[in-house]
This record gives C-alpha cells, sequence and structure tokens, in this order.
C-alpha cells in the first residue's frame, strides 16, 4: 500500500522535482499544498496522510508555526525541509515537534532515505510497551506519557527515542548509537537533532529539566537513562 504524502511548498520547482522523486519511488500518493494554512485545511477534513514534507519560509504562516498546530492536532510525523541551516532555526523548528530536518538542496535518493527512516521510526512504535517512573507513566502504543494523570503528548521522535532508552536502562548509550538504532543514518559527527530532541524530553518527563535524574548526559559523550522499574 503506497504511503500519503503531504507536501507544503511554495515553490513550484521544488515542487515538481519533490514529486518526480516521489512518483518515481512507485510507492508514495502525493499532496501539495502551497501554504501552512492550506495543507492545515486538508489535516482538519481529515484526509489520511502518514507524513510531511513542510518548507519553513512559507507565505502567510510558517514551516515552524504550522507544525505547532499540527501537533495540538494529530500525531504525524513532520520532516522539514528548508534552505536555512542555521543552529537556531534548526533547534526551533526540531524543539516545536518536528522528527527531522533536511537542508536544502538535497539529493532525491537522500530524501527517500530520510522519508523512509522516519516512517520505519514510527511503524516501530506498534511494537512498544508501557511503564512507569515515579509520576510519570508512558503509553508507547498511544505515543503519550501522563505525567501525575495529565497527558503529554510525545512527537514520533520523542516516543521512540524515549523508548529506546527505556529499553537499554543504567547503561552509556553513545550519540551515535542514537543515530544508527532511531535515525539509521550516521549523525557525521552532527548531534543537533538529539540534543534538541532529549532537550524536549527533559521538560516532559523531568522534575527539573535543568538537573535532570532519569537522562543523565554523561562526559564520554552519550546519555543514561537511570531506570530501576516501578
Amino acid at each position: 500500500m503506497n504511503r500519503n504524502v503531504l507536501i507544503i511548498e511554495d515553490d513550484p520547482a521544488i515542487c515538481e522535482v519533490l514529486s518526480y522523486y516521489l512518483k518515481k519511488a512507485g510507492t508514495y500518493d502525493l499532496t501539495l499544498s502551497h501554504s501552512a494554512e492550506e495543507g492545515l485545511c486538508l489535516i482538519q477534513q481529515g484526509k489520511p496522510f502518514d507524513i510531511i514534507l513542510c518548507d519553513i519560509m512559507l507565505p502567510g504562516m510558517d514551516g515552524i508555526s504550522f507544525c505547532e498546530q499540527v501537533r495540538r492536532q494529530i500525531r504525524i510525523p513532520i520532516i522539514f525541509t528548508s534552505c536555512l541551516d542555521d543552529d537556531d532555526t534548526i533547534v526551533r523548528a526540531l524543539g516545536m515537534g518536528g522528527d527531522d530536518y533536511l537542508v536544502k538542496p538535497y539529493h532525491g535518493p537522500v530524501l527517500l532515505a530520510h522519508i523512509e527512516a522516519t516512517l520505519r521510526r514510527c511503524r516501530q512504535q506498534g511494537q512498544t510497551r508501557s511503564f512507569a517512573f515515579g509520576s510519570v507513566e508512558f503509553d508507547g502504543d498511544a505515543r503519550r506519557i501522563l505525567r501525575d494523570g495529565k497527558e503529554i503528548s510525545l512527537s514520533p521522535t520523542e516516543c521512540n527515542l524515549l523508548w529506546y532508552m527505556a529499553d537499554h536502562p543504567n547503561r552509556l548509550i553513545p550519540y551515535d548509537e542514537f543515530y544508527d538504532e532511531i535515525w539509521k543514518k550516521p549523525s557525521l559527527g552532527d548531534y543537533r537533532s538529539l540534543f534538541v530532541h532529549i532537550r524536549n524530553l527533559r521538560k516532559k518527563i523531568e522534575e527539573d529539566p535543568s538537573t535532570p535524574v532519569l537522562i543523565k548526559t554523561h562526559p564520554m559523550g552519550g546519555y543514561i537513562f537511570q531506570y530501576t522499574g516501578g
């Protein structure tokens, strides 16, 4: 069955290139939207999208604001595709709930690899189970956490990161291992995506994110999830 992809891009030439590569792959059905507002309308109409490719610099509402709106309504993977490659923009985009960030220009095979890796991470979530630590309960199947009984949503990538750490507790997980196991690609020494997602997770599950007790940074370059069950 083909995957339904929503492309939000205002540049007709880029739309044409994206359409070419995705149609050539033969496993995607495409819907094109030239504004964030139009994309939101499609989502609100209940269109069954599996993944969204979203530019950042759009007329009207920008891509990051679009992501914020989507995250309030539905859980769906979002890959940002943008010519902006500065740290601040990437951090804001991922911090708002984006699952991946691809800098333009890029080659078609690279785009397809990012899409497949993101979809694969989402499929893996169907294999998760639930656990609890302190006042936090993690429901992996529903991709959510409950803190003191109040629901806090997780992005697909946050869900996979948290589950991977909880499935490998009390040991050092190097930064590169996260990229190998979660993103299914090498980090190439760029850990910004990981850092942003971990920061977001800490805000959601730690009592004091500035002094984390669950997700500890190790000086050797990695994280330790300190969890003993219960």
